[in-house]
């Protein structure tokens, strides 16, 4: 029998612990490079954002006197000031109110605003006379409407299969304000 006093043999998990370690190491020095790297390129890209900035100068704005325009550029601003007022108009507020009006005698087949005008055209059809007056009654209290005029009114009849469809195709008018 042999006896083996060997105190300084390395333990297999000595050698996978210093294996770790070694990896660890290397890992931590590759991150602090990379960092490093990062920590460079931030600072330029600040300076490049810096020299940016100092050369961007404020636009100076001209007033433009109205006599020094010509009568096509007055007609230009005109026709924009008339399309921005269009677009300022509270259209979503306008349908949903319309909407509230509705009831299931009457359907709305065209709506036509005019907002130049401030007036608004409705083509619809109703089940009958009595529907149509009182869709009519309806519009006239919503407060942003005035002036609802009834400006045609047809009635149709076509064939069914169960017998005759009796119908009122309308037109009416109305102006549309804000309520302040």
């Amino acid at each position: 029998m042999k006896i083996q006093l060997d105190y300084a043999d390395t333990h297999p998990l000595w050698r996978i612990s210093s294996w770790l370690f070694g990896v660890s190491l290397l890992l931590a020095l590759v991150l602090g490079w990379k960092s490093l790297e990062m920590r460079e390129q931030r600072e330029a890209l600040l300076q490049e954002l810096t020299a940016q900035q100092a050369a961007a100068q404020p636009v100076e704005v001209q007033k433009i006197k109205p006599e020094a325009l010509s009568a096509e550029q007055k007609m230009q601003i005109k026709q924009a000031n008339m399309v921005l007022e269009q677009l300022g108009r509270p259209w979503p507020a306008m349908l949903g109110r319309l909407e509230q009006a509705m009831s299931i005698d009457v359907a709305i087949l065209s709506i036509r605003p005019d907002a130049g005008k401030g007036r608004l055209r409705i083509s619809g059809e109703a089940k009958d006379i009595p529907a149509l007056l009182a869709y009519i009654k309806r519009l006239e209290l919503i407060p942003e409407m005035t002036d609802v005029v009834l400006e045609e009114h047809e009635l149709v009849e076509q064939p069914q299969s169960a017998g005759i469809s009796r119908s009122v195709q309308f037109g009416i008018s109305a102006r549309w304000s804000q309520v302040s």
